[in-house]
């Protein structure tokens, strides 16, 4: 596993037992998501995503970018069932975006700062995972 993956794995994890979930890795080594929570009776399986730092490419503004898609050549998407939320993790700022599967619509998420847009809304949206 990539250090910069694992990072964002044990800081969502380090997030989500502070506010009394279980979490455990995936039993398999080819299973979709990096991580099963349980709280109560809800168990959801999460897929981290993780950045070290902020992009900058040809004068466009800074911005945090995501891989939402897997696979090392050709990235291909996740499958209804296979994750239920991405967890995106900025290793820099300890910043973390809470998608549900459904609203991850873009194979690459990039958010830039001092720009509002549809996804500025999942920051820290950890209550997403209790409904």
């Amino acid at each position: 596993m990539r250090a910069t993956g694992q990072r964002g794995e044990l800081l969502v994890a380090e997030k989500l037992i502070g506010q009394g979930w279980s979490v455990a890795p995936p039993l398999g080594d080819n299973d979709p998501f990096d991580l099963l929570v349980n709280k109560g009776d809800r168990f959801l399986r999460l897929q981290v995503k993780a950045t070290l730092e902020q992009h900058s490419y040809r004068n466009n503004r800074p911005h945090y970018q995501f891989q939402l898609a897997h696979g090392v050549s050709s990235k291909k998407r996740y499958k209804a069932g296979e994750v239920d939320f991405f967890v995106c993790c900025a290793l820099d700022s300890h910043r973390f975006w809470v998608l549900p599967f459904k609203a991850a619509i873009v194979t690459t998420l990039k958010i830039y700062n001092g720009k509002v847009s549809k996804f500025h809304r999942y920051e820290d949206a950890w209550i997403l995972l209790e409904k």
